[in-house]
């Protein structure tokens, strides 16, 4: 098998990259049967690049190389895994701009937003780097003359199955606390977006990092994905993308009794109340919807609109979608991208030729003035009169569109928000903030934002409810996602039969 000494090598004029190679036991390697796939730039859709197509064999070298030192990274000193992290976290700060450049190329982030995204990633390193030696187990009160407390240890090998939506900070934000608590990881990437993790294993190599604490593997999800997740070897599952798919990854997982953490699906509520601030509430339910044009698995798109102001939203919205700058994402001024892949532009189309069918257009609909050609571009697009249990009002599309929909009394209200099979996340806007909190308190989600509009950080616990998921990432909540619990009882007494009513007695 080759060896490379890097895992890709960008021309950011040409927009392409070459080299592609995996990162396994600490050296950057092809497929083991030597097969590749394209990677494509979905402003253009051109190829970028060739990216090894891992099977069962590559998994089986990369679990082993994990398993090999997992024992050893465990016994790691607690600080000096932490100062492994920090040095990784510089240099992505180091090497923030050719990341950038890599996710927008890859995913379809504009360029500015994958360079606030490059920007914050380091938070992710240093937050779970600084919790490392802080982490720990508890005494507990028992009868008798004993000494009784817990350990937290990690699970072992790790796997980690990562979307394409935001492919280095979803990676980023669990394997940061998997390698600070003491845990080996295998990255599969989604097949639409390897680049960026392959770059970040360059960056681990430079860190010092361990030979094997940290492995990629690039491939499809039936059959890399699928291998990591059934691997009898992997102690822990985490994975972020769609309900349907997290389901498979869980019975994989159940067969050899792994860990499994999973963020899935959402239908998110934003919910603007009478009293709202209007202009401010257009503003968070462009975000909501449009964002990573609305392949977010927050993403508002569902807006509940209190009927006093539903023309009055309504007017705004339009004023503002209309100041919307959709387009290639390496264009100055661009402020949505294209979707990520073909397969995703036929499906969001799909989904609006349905809205068609279930309620009124009210703004967008088709492709973006000027967009580029061969790019899987689509305005954002609003649909008035649906109702609630109408396909576009209750699946997840995972594109800018969005259905409105009228509420009167808070009990309403919350029926309809709670009528779902996710439980993801929610905005609420108003005034009254008792009215916000009690309505906040109702909802059958896992996560609530005021008077704002998500943005996510290393310190606050992020998750789901309902078929949205289980566990927790992110916060003091995550690390039980990434260790096991080890109770140790120690007797004080001089002997164990001291006392004893049945000492000598067989058992």
């Amino acid at each position: 098998m080759s060896v490379t000494t890097r895992a890709l090598t960008l021309d950011p004029d040409a927009r392409t990259a070459d080299q592609v190679a995996m990162f396994v036991d600490g050296q950057f390697v092809p497929a083991a049967a030597g097969a590749t796939f394209p990677t494509v730039d979905p402003n253009t859709g051109r190829t970028i690049a060739e990216v090894p197509r891992a099977d069962g064999t590559d998994v089986d070298r990369a679990v082993a190389a994990a398993k090999r030192v997992a024992v050893e990274w465990q016994f790691t000193d607690a600080m000096a895994r932490a100062a492994l992290l920090r040095n990784l976290a510089a240099l992505v700060t180091e090497h923030a701009d050719e990341l950038a450049r890599l996710e927008a190329l890859d995913s379809g982030h504009y360029l500015a937003k994958a360079s606030e995204l490059m920007g914050a990633i380091p938070l992710w390193l240093d937050y779970w780097a600084s919790l490392a030696d802080k982490v720990g187990g508890r005494t507990i009160e028992v009868p008798g003359n004993k000494l009784s407390f817990t350990l937290l240890e990690p699970l072992g090998v790790t796997a980690h199955i990562v979307p394409w939506n935001y492919p280095l900070l979803i990676m980023v934000r669990s394997c940061a606390p998997a390698l600070a608590l003491g845990n080996t990881c295998v990255v599969k990437p989604a097949e639409d977006t390897s680049l960026s993790a392959l770059k970040f294993a360059e960056l681990v190599k430079e860190a010092g990092f361990p030979d094997g604490v940290f492995n990629v593997v690039t491939g499809f999800g039936t059959e890399a994905g699928a291998s990591l997740a059934a691997h009898p070897d992997v102690a822990g599952i985490t994975f972020t993308g769609s309900t349907e798919t997290g389901k498979t990854v869980a019975k994989l997982g159940a067969d050899h009794v792994a860990q499994v953490n999973l963020e899935l699906g959402g239908k998110s509520p934003t919910i603007v109340f009478p009293d709202a601030d209007l202009d401010d509430a257009v503003e968070a339910a462009v975000q909501g919807f449009c964002s990573h044009t609305g392949q977010v698995c927050v993403a508002g798109t569902r807006l509940f609109v209190h009927a006093d102001v539903r023309s009055a939203f309504l007017e705004k919205l339009t004023a503002r979608l209309e100041q919307t700058r959709v387009g290639d994402g390496f264009a100055e001024g661009t402020q949505m991208g294209p979707l990520v892949s073909q397969k995703q532009y036929d499906r969001v189309r799909d989904y609006i030729e349905i809205g068609k069918t279930e309620g009124t257009l009210h703004y967008g609909g088709g492709r973006p003035a000027g967009a580029p050609e061969g790019g899987y571009f689509v305005e954002p697009t609003v649909f008035v009169d649906v109702a609630h249990d109408a396909r576009i009002a209750r699946e997840e599309i995972f594109g800018p569109v969005a259905s409105v929909h009228s509420w009167s009394t808070e009990d309403e209200l919350v029926e309809a928000v709670n009528d779902s099979i996710y439980g993801l996340f929610a905005v609420l806007l108003g005034s009254d903030i008792k009215k916000l909190l009690s309505t906040a308190r109702r909802l059958q989600v896992g996560g609530v934002m005021i008077n704002d509009w998500f943005g996510e950080l290393p310190m606050t616990p992020h998750g789901g409810h309902k078929q949205s998921g289980t566990g927790r990432e992110e916060g003091l909540e995550a690390v039980h996602g990434y260790t096991q619990v080890k109770h140790i009882s120690v007797n004080l007494d001089p002997s164990l039969r001291a006392g004893s009513d049945w000492a000598g007695a067989p058992l």
